[in-house]
């Protein structure tokens, strides 16, 4: 019972994640000044951190480790490069458009993220195209 509490934590995590990127990047398209306020980026690494603990409580409870689980691993790598590349789209890049590219791949990579979960295969065009 634990166990499905936790992932319903962490599904919804990521769905709140995912959105309130997205949210931040248009703010950012826009030019808003409200992607720049203390709140914003206080609400994004409270849930961010939530998301990692449940995460981790996941693969602790399941026994399924990265490294270990080939989709866990797709997953802790598809991770990096979100955000990697959504603190590039949204703080560190210097010009527009490395902005724009960034946070579009940023994106991307959270539905390879999505995807890889929902299919548990490192490789999931292949499951979901048959």
């Amino acid at each position: 019972m634990t166990y499905y509490w936790i992932r319903q934590l962490h599904i919804a995590t990521v769905v709140f994640s995912i959105a309130f990127f997205a949210l931040r990047y248009y703010w950012m398209l826009i030019r808003s000044q409200r992607e720049k306020q203390r709140w914003v980026r206080m609400l994004s690494v409270v849930n961010d951190t939530t998301l990692l603990g449940a995460g981790i409580s996941l693969a602790l409870i399941s026994r399924q480790y990265p490294l270990v689980a080939p989709w866990l691993s797709a997953k802790l790598v598809g991770l990096l490069a979100y955000i990697l590349l959504g603190t590039l789209a949204l703080k560190r890049a210097k010009t527009r458009p490395v902005r724009i590219l960034t946070g579009l791949l940023a994106l991307g990579s959270a539905g390879y993220i999505v995807s890889v979960a929902l299919t548990r295969t490192p490789t999931p065009w292949i499951s979901l195209s048959f």
